[in-house]
């Protein structure tokens, strides 16, 4: 069940990032692109309208369907009671909250907010005021945002792997120093037993040959008496 659950974490944030990946074809205009240009605004206004437009409710119900997956699995995960859980799947918990957040209070308002595509909106990258620089600046800003805490999430349920996996050897290598340490005892305890078999055999034997040595000239004695 655990293995199964951090999968479908992981699988989870993996699907998102490759839809931000998508989403690289216009925020590196915003983000890493000096200077903006009229054309690199236009482009990504393009790119987001067609992308979130009407006829692609089903990508951004796919968008918060795989999210809330993600999330949900990983509350199942915290309820597991260990350690690694609290604390591993807690955090992760906390980064699918904020890409929650961030989706709904940036994302999507900000799409929604787009003006249309024809007439051509003014688009003036030098205007600090402008609306549609701001909008995209801000989705590409929040984009970075979700693929860090994404790139949170694949890495805590990572380390929550190694933990696991390295808890796992120490209790086995626990376990099998115990039955060497269990071995070795009754491995002793035999050796002692065998020595105390012997030395009765031994004793046994010596009770004997005393036992003959004496019986010996007794009879020896009574028979020059007769004689």
């Amino acid at each position: 069940m655990g293995g199964f659950t951090s999968v479908t974490v992981v699988a989870s944030a993996v699907f998102l990032m490759g839809t931000l990946a998508m989403h690289w074809t216009a925020d590196h205009l915003m983000l890493w692109q000096t200077p903006i240009t009229r054309q690199s605004l236009l482009t990504a206004h393009e790119y987001y309208h067609y992308t979130f437009s009407d006829a692609s409710k089903t990508f951004q119900s796919a968008i918060v369907g795989v999210a809330c997956l993600g999330a949900g699995t990983a509350f199942v995960k915290i309820l597991g009671g260990r350690e690694s859980n609290w604390l591993f799947d807690g955090a992760s918990l906390f980064l699918w909250a904020a890409i929650g957040v961030v989706l709904s209070q940036k994302v999507f308002p900000s799409i929604v907010a787009l003006p249309p595509l024809l007439p051509l909106p003014e688009a003036n990258p030098l205007n600090a005021s402008d609306l549609l620089s701001i909008l995209l600046r801000d989705l590409a800003t929040a984009n970075a945002l979700i693929a860090a805490a994404l790139v949170g999430v694949v890495l805590l349920q990572s380390g929550q792997y190694y933990s696991e996996r390295l808890e796992e050897r120490e209790r086995m290598e626990e376990l099998d120093a115990r039955l060497r340490r269990r071995q070795r005892r009754l491995e002793h305890e035999a050796h002692a037993t065998k020595e105390k078999l012997e030395t009765a055999q031994t004793g046994s034997s010596a009770a004997i040959a005393v036992t003959t040595a004496v019986s010996i000239p007794a009879e020896g004695t009574s028979a020059s008496s007769r004689a």
